[in-house]
Order: C-alpha cells, then structure tokens, then sequence
C-alpha cells in the first residue's frame, strides 16, 4: 500500500514566518498565440514539505546532491504519536517509552497533530506550532545508532518564538560528526501510518542546495 506524505506545493503553502511564498508565472501561453503553456517557477528551498541537509546550517555542511541522486529510502520508518498543543515543547521524555521498540530506526517521524491545523488555520500553524528541544538530537544520536533521518508534522522544528533553541536544534541534528537529516512539514494524517514501514523521498531539484522540495511516500506492508 502507497501513502502519501507530503503536501503539494502551491503559491498558498504555508511558510516559516518571512519565507518569500512560491510563485507560478505564465511564461507563454496558447491564449496570447504561443505554440504551448509555460511558466516561470520561484520558490525558496524550504517551502513545504521540505528537507534540511547539514549545509542548511553548517558552513562546510554537505548539500542534497551529496545525500541524493534520484530518490532516497528509509527502513524501517516508525511513526510516534506525540499529541502537542500551540508552544508545547517535544522533550525527551516524549520518546523514552518507545525506545525498546523501535531501536532500529533509520527515520523517526513525530506526530504532534497540527498537520491538521495547516487546513483550518494556515497563520496558527506558521506561529504557533511546537517546536524541538535542542536536547532531542543528541538522545536520538546516542539511543538510535542506525538513525539517518527525524521527521514532523508541523512546518519546523523550530519555533518563530523560540529561535535560539530552534537555531541550536538544527544545528545538534546537521552539524555533528554523524548528521541526522531533518523531514519538515509532513502530512500525517493516515492512521495506517505507524510502523514499522518504508518511506521513499523524491527531491523537487537536485543541486548543492541546503535543503530542497520533496516529495515523500509511504510504503505500508
């Protein structure tokens, strides 16, 4: 079974607050004479349903066409329901209990809820949304030794709120000797995804970027 994960891309996405939005311009068109529709496409490299490499973040950090080529896979994949309310802070404790079981992890994805405010109120989800400690990367380094990916349902693990937290978070998970690559703005809404699972991601662009569109896929047995 084939679920999707990720959100399209369109010029009504909702950003990390200051993020230009995406624009679609025609470029040709049939109606002005033209032999086909074309059009100019702009969107900055963490719009939507997005990854973060380490040079999001680190200076010397390697770029997504360092991490891939055509497509990346993941197993196992587990999802965590972690239900959170608007400023709630996901803390370590939320995935102690669930070590045991999913100890061989190569991605972790968080289920907080608010993929379902991104429909219903986009400003709430851009402002208000949970946000990482920074103390969550080094846990999932030292507990997970397979771990090559976390992921979330909200539009980043960083919030507008708590930006130095949300800096330093990013740079736990990208910047260390082993970097853990950073899946935002998922949809997590299917029930059916729990886990354990795989979860294939389809990169928009593939270039020395920082962090790039995806498109992101789930492979439920």
């Amino acid at each position: 079974m084939i679920i999707p994960l990720s959100h399209p891309l369109t010029p009504e996405t909702p950003l990390y607050p200051n993020t230009p939005p995406p624009m679609i311009q025609p470029h040709r068109a049939l109606k002005n004479g033209d032999s086909a529709n074309t059009s100019s496409i702009t969107f900055t490299s963490h719009s939507g349903t997005h990854i973060d490499v380490p040079r999001h973040f680190c200076r010397d950090g390697k770029t997504v066409s360092d991490y891939f080529t055509l497509n990346a896979s993941f197993y196992p994949v587990y999802c965590i329901d972690t239900p959170k309310e608007k400023q709630e802070e996901i803390i370590v404790s939320d995935l102690e209990n669930e070590i045991s079981r999913i100890k061989d992890a190569e991605s972790i994805l968080i289920k907080t809820g608010w993929h379902f405010i991104r429909s219903k109120n986009p400003d709430q989800y851009m402002t208000d949304h949970p946000w990482v400690s920074s103390k969550v990367p080094r846990f999932l380094r030292e507990q997970f030794p397979y771990l090559r990916l976390f992921g979330l349902d909200q539009i980043s693990l960083s919030s507008p709120l708590h930006s130095e937290e949300g800096h330093e978070c990013h740079r736990q998970f990208l910047c260390e000797k082993k970097p853990i690559l950073v899946l935002e703005d998922l949809n997590l809404s299917d029930i059916r995804i729990k886990g354990p699972f795989k979860m294939h991601i389809f990169p928009y662009i593939i270039g020395s970027f920082d962090g790039t569109p995806v498109t992101v896929i789930a492979e439920i047995p």
